[in-house]
């Protein structure tokens, strides 16, 4: 039954009065803080109130196919200042369909002080995500892509003028970190270093641990303070030894580099990343966690199935966004291996162990055997027929006996670049 907006007002101080449990799947992240002033109060009512019975929009906050009652609900038992920082993501990233058009970086404002950035698949295929956080003092850059002649520096200093302005300020110092220290993460690094308020911070373990301050590598877990805005460094070695995450009290988003996003989990040393995503999952646990954000996407929108190796057109893309839940469906799965590494297919994800021995504790740079061609694909699922295959769990081969993995896996081998 469509009950008009107007009804509501008449009882809306009866709702506030006796307080409204918020529904299932609620948290402090589903808030209804469309105007992202950190506040929910009459405007965002408003707002809610305009799309009462209108289909999907930014005010269905169950996503429950349009604006009823159970928005309200939502928004009432969120009432008052925030937690976190709410943001929106665009309707689409752009996927390689356009190339010729389509800009070298896609840059879009998550919120006033966020802002996401897009590397082109048209200009390499790993087409990576990079991250801006703009604190009082400093805004900090997390990776500079994957080279192929784009115009990363620019776009950033671009960026952060248009935010000075924005906020009446002259200058602000930027520092440039890294999810961790592979090629498609730091090639933009040279249009930064020498630049002036600008420091790059290194890519080897040391010289991730010294710039952050943490003695204890990879188990503590160490505050950096941009200016009214805290991130939570976490080691996470086990795709790379100097990778980290970084966790944004300000928004709730947890960013997890190549560790965790929709496609091909790459693992190279196993026991550090079954410890890595543990870390995670710990340090999330009393925490509001609205988005878990990686630097690429490789899984297409039907569950279990990724894109092509090497693919520079993504149609019908995953989206970016994981949530914590995805972080604990991968810690139970790899927990569940038992020290024994299994290529496993979820519905979001891929883990896909290399059978690495493990790296040294500070290689330094490229020490994830991440492929890079279509051979070195191949030759990596060749590798994972051999493993002993785990039962899928929403997506991907089903008990399947060793030679039967190992007719699929030649498959998907053969299907590479098709």
């Amino acid at each position: 039954m469509r009950i008009p907006a107007s009804a509501l007002i008449v009882s809306l101080i009866a709702f506030v009065t006796v307080g409204l449990a918020a529904p299932a799947g609620a948290g402090p992240c589903d808030v209804g803080d469309f105007d992202a002033d950190g506040t929910i109060d009459g405007t965002d009512l408003a707002t809610l109130l305009a799309a009462w019975n209108e289909p999907g929009g930014p005010a269905d906050l169950d996503e429950g196919g349009d604006v009823g009652s159970e928005d309200l609900a939502i928004l009432l038992a969120n009432w008052g200042e925030q937690a976190v920082l709410a943001g929106t993501f665009p309707a689409m990233w752009i996927n390689g369909g356009a190339c010729g058009f389509d800009p070298e970086i896609q840059v879009h404002q998550y919120n006033e002080h966020t802002y996401i950035l897009r590397q082109s698949l048209c200009t390499n295929f790993e087409g990576p995500f990079m991250y801006l956080l703009f604190g009082e003092d400093t805004v900090l850059m997390q990776d500079t892509g994957a080279g192929g002649g784009i115009h990363i520096g620019d776009t950033v200093y671009g960026i952060i003028a248009a935010w000075l302005e924005a906020h009446e300020r002259t200058s602000i110092d930027l520092v440039v970190t890294h999810s961790h220290g592979h090629g498609d993460h730091v090639q933009g690094d040279s249009q930064f270093i020498g630049q002036p308020n600008t420091t790059v911070v290194g890519i080897s373990q040391s010289a991730v641990a010294s710039f952050f301050g943490i003695s204890n590598w990879p188990t503590q877990i160490v505050e950096y303070d941009l200016g009214g805005r805290i991130i939570d460094v976490i080691p996470i070695p086990g795709h790379q030894s100097a990778h980290i995450a970084l966790y944004d009290r300000a928004t709730g988003i947890l960013f997890t580099g190549d560790t965790l996003y929709p496609g091909r989990l790459y693992i190279s040393n196993f026991a550090q990343y079954v410890a890595s995503i543990g870390r995670m999952v710990d340090f999330t646990a009393d925490k509001p966690t609205c988005h878990v954000l990686g630097t690429h996407i490789e899984m297409t929108n039907t569950p279990g199935v990724d894109f092509n190796f090497g693919a520079t057109f993504h149609p019908d893309e995953h989206p970016l966004q994981l949530g914590r839940e995805h972080l604990v469906e991968l810690h139970d799965a790899v927990v569940a291996m038992n020290g024994s590494p299994q290529y496993e297919v979820h519905d979001d994800f891929i883990i896909f162990p290399l059978g690495l021995a493990g790296p040294a504790a500070d290689a330094g740079g490229d020490d994830c055997a991440r492929p890079h061609t279509e051979a070195a694909y191949r030759a990596m699922l060749r590798a994972a027929a051999r493993l002993k295959p785990a039962p899928r769990l929403e997506g991907g081969p089903s008990g399947l006996g060793a030679g039967v993995a190992r007719v699929y896996f030649r498959q998907r081998a053969r299907k590479v670049g098709g």
